[in-house]
């Protein structure tokens, strides 16, 4: 394990720009450590240094995805309760978002690959309920910020489709509906992903009924709640989410009926 660090702290600091099919496995078998500087400092950053450096050619990119899906990592244990293989799953996300990134513009990849990555996302997102953002002494999970940083790579890559949009919807809207009081910036990662998918994919009115819906869904949720706080948080994390996403929206000057309509939502919600 000494000599896997000090291989990665090598590529991280630039002396080396290299590396085997033994330390790729080594950084494949390690990906979800429970040690935070570990799987976060060292294996992912040394991962990304590899990537935005140019570094990884189409052999050994398709060795890490096909590698990750045949393990099933972003699967891993997500049926049971709260477990540190939410750490496996959620690194896993980020590796499949940084290549999924770098090839929206290369397209070198297989592409029945990607396709295999976008539709084992799909799963994922559809499952994942460990939404713990920062864990003591273990480091970042951070599932559901994760998985929206994977959702704004596959919404730019040329093979994902208009049925692909729609899902990111509905995986957007299951991580608003099932929040639980996020502190930890997951509303705005979620928005990042949204405003992506508003250049790429799906009509304005159909995005702007979409939010409509959505509002008038956790509302309802809310009146009727009993006093439960659960579709409070749901709420919120949906105000929350509109504000990043108008903002974010601003920010690049586009889609400004959507803009307008999000305004119009966050002004009923204020109270």
């Amino acid at each position: 394990m000494a000599n896997l660090e000090n291989i990665l702290r090598s590529i991280i600091s630039a002396d080396s720009n290299t590396v085997s099919s033994e330390v790729l496995n080594e950084m494949i078998d390690n990906i979800g450590s429970t040690d935070p500087i570990l799987r976060d400092n060292l294996i992912y950053s040394a991962f990304c240094t590899l990537i935005t450096g140019n570094y990884l050619d189409q052999q050994q990119l398709e060795y890490i995805l096909n590698k990750l899906l045949e393990n099933k990592s972003v699967v891993l244990d997500i049926d049971k309760p709260i477990t540190d293989s939410v750490f496996t799953r959620s690194f896993t996300i980020l590796f499949y978002a940084a290549i999924v990134e770098y090839d929206s513009t290369k397209q070198i990849i297989s592409k029945d690959l990607v396709r295999k990555v976008i539709d084992a996302t799909h799963e994922y997102m559809g499952k994942e309920s460990d939404f713990r953002g920062y864990v003591e002494k273990k480091g970042w999970a951070h599932a559901p910020a994760h998985g929206a940083d994977l959702l704004d790579s596959i919404a730019k890559h040329p093979i994902a489709s208009e049925d692909d949009a729609l899902m990111t919807l509905q995986h957007i809207t299951r991580f608003l509906t099932l929040a639980h009081g996020y502190q930890d910036d997951e509303e705005e990662r979620l928005a990042r992903a949204f405003v992506t998918l508003t250049k790429y994919h799906l009509n304005e009115d159909f995005i702007k009924t979409w939010l409509i819906q959505l509002k008038q869904s956790l509302s309802e949720k809310r009146a009727n709640s009993k006093g439960e706080l659960q579709p409070y948080y749901a709420q919120l994390a949906f105000k929350n989410f509109l504000k990043s996403s108008y903002f974010l929206l601003e920010k690049e000057a586009i889609q400004n009926d959507i803009k307008e309509t999000i305004k119009d939502l966050v002004v009923q919600m204020i109270y």
